[in-house]
């Protein structure tokens, strides 16, 4: 088995000794197999010191220990006041339950050099400055040499169970805020939510160790997911990169301010030249009507059955034979095959005019196929941030969403190219 490293022991007694749970003979034989580091976390630290209190509650020692905690920043809201009520109640005991109350008192609390006075005095520490500290303090300075106060103070902290309920209630809420190891943290980081990043940004030497912690399992989960997020595009998304195509955004934004689109007034010339030949169309077809031939609404001869039905050489023509524009029925005299009498005409449509075609080219065909446009990275990234906020298949609400980045294009030609993303 290889040797640990000191950094290697560090993040393990910073892992254990945090842990409330373990229990104090694991932490004992813990810290004789590994060397306590030169340089402990904070995190590491405050835990050897809560151990500390939690073994010795009520001693001078552990006013030593409650003056270290002190000097650490708050760990909870209420930490501060908690310390310094388990300073006081400890503190006071000690004076109380001692077979000499002046000398216990004197060394405690009395001035110059009592620990609880120089806790409370300027320059002391500034979590055990309470009003309840400063009163407790001026309380046992008076009644060095009173034996009456003595008594009284006897009544109020002579009571060991009650100074230690103090110092259990501070070690609760110490332990309850001690916070996360930094293996923990690293853990949350290799794989909790952001694995695939940490991952991502590990060379191979890291990732095996990275594998050796995930486990084969969520090795093979957290792999699957980078290899999904690079086959979609752009892995990098960092907000260094997403600031660079917001300011390509503001650019092409401005850009399309300052220049003109002439597409409007080309339209509104071809539509000028267009009514004007449409106009001269109507003239033209007007003229070759009223100039057509009148020949060219005779009647032609008709056969049934084979035979010649034309009217014979001394036939009188009638009066719509005489009028070739007429749109009316024309009548021919032809015998009906039901009807003994041949000489009752029969009537027929005319054939249909023929409309002269216009000299006019055709209309222009509007779904003729423009021009392919090359696709930018703005629009493929702003394309592919779209589909991530309105879906795969809500192209107009994406291209409403973002008229500035995709000019020229429509919605159609958003799904074209998700299509070919997507391959």
């Amino acid at each position: 088995m290889p040797r640990l490293t000191p950094a290697d022991a560090t993040l393990i007694l910073d892992h254990v000794l945090g842990d409330p749970s373990v229990s104090a003979d694991s932490v004992r034989a813990l810290l004789a197999a590994l060397p306590f580091p030169s340089d402990p976390t904070p995190r590491l630290r405050r835990s050897v010191l809560l151990r500390r209190l939690a073994a010795d509650p009520v001693s001078p020692a552990a006013l030593d220990t409650l003056h270290l905690l002190a000097s650490f920043p708050a760990s909870a809201s209420t930490s501060t006041s908690l310390i310094a009520a388990a300073h006081i109640a400890v503190a006071a005991f000690l004076a109380v339950s001692a077979p000499d109350f002046d000398a216990a008192a004197g060394a405690l609390f009395a001035r110059p050099n009592g620990r609880a006075r120089r806790a409370v005095d300027e320059g002391g520490s500034p979590a055990l400055a309470s009003d309840d500290a400063v009163a407790a303090v001026d309380q046992f300075e008076a009644a060095v040499g009173n034996s009456f106060s003595q008594a009284v103070l006897r009544g109020l902290w002579g009571n060991r169970a009650a100074a230690e309920e103090k110092v259990r209630a501070l070690l609760a809420a110490e332990w309850a805020a001690i916070g996360p190891s930094l293996l923990e943290a690293a853990a949350e980081r290799i794989v909790g939510d952001g694995a695939v990043e940490t991952w991502r940004a590990a060379d191979e030497a890291t990732r095996d160790k990275f594998r050796i912690l995930a486990g084969e399992e969520k090795t093979r989960e957290i792999m699957g997911q980078l290899e999904q997020s690079t086959s979609h595009g752009n892995p990098i998304s960092t907000p260094a990169v997403d600031k660079v195509i917001e300011a390509l955004r503001t650019s092409c934004a401005d850009l399309h301010s300052i220049l003109e689109d002439p597409l409007p007034a080309a339209k509104a010339a071809a539509d000028e030249v267009l009514a004007s030949r449409m106009d001269k169309s109507v003239s033209l077809n007007a003229e070759e009507v009223s100039g057509q031939p009148a020949t060219s609404g005779t009647a032609a001869p008709s056969t049934l059955n084979g035979k010649d039905k034309s009217p014979s050489r001394g036939a009188r023509p009638s009066l719509m034979d005489r009028n070739p524009t007429s749109r009316t029925f024309q009548w021919e005299e032809s015998p009906d095959p039901e009807s003994s009498d041949p000489s009752v005409p029969r009537p027929h449509l005319p054939s249909p005019r023929r409309i002269p075609v216009s000299p006019l080219p055709p209309a222009e065909n509007k779904n003729k196929r423009r021009k392919a446009r090359k696709w930018c990275l703005l629009e493929e990234e702003t394309l592919r941030k779209g589909v991530e906020l309105y879906g795969s298949s809500n192209w107009k609400d994406i291209l409403n969403n973002n008229p500035d980045v995709f000019i020229g294009r429509n919605s159609v030609d958003l799904k074209d190219k998700w299509r070919n993303m997507m391959r």
